[in-house]
């Protein structure tokens, strides 16, 4: 898959006017498989971490979940969450919506 494909997926699950980028970093990395940057709306895939594709869009998708709940936030003024909050029950129930979206 390429990074335009990543991105057109997730879009399919839900859209959003907020701009962001996918980008495969070509890395292997121990602590992560991916990252979302808020201010720059960056999802960063380390997809030498991955074995097949769907292994890396459940991380996509993980990702993008941020990226959503970022732009909600920064839509309703709220501020975004930091550390452990990250993965509240909020983030969870989204993803979740997310990864049933998926699978039809």
């Amino acid at each position: 898959m390429t990074n335009e494909q990543i991105k057109q997926l997730l879009l399919r699950l839900e859209h959003t006017d907020t701009d962001f980028s996918v980008t495969m970093t070509g890395k292997e990395s121990k602590r992560v498989n991916g990252l979302y940057k808020p201010d720059t709306h960056e999802i960063l895939l380390h997809n030498k971490n991955f074995k097949n594709d769907n292994a890396l869009i459940y991380t996509a998708i993980h990702e993008y979940t941020h990226h959503l709940i970022n732009a909600d936030n920064a839509r309703n003024g709220t501020p975004s969450a930091k550390g452990a909050k990250v993965h509240d029950t909020a983030f969870w129930a989204k993803m979740d919506d997310l990864l049933r979206s998926e699978e039809h």
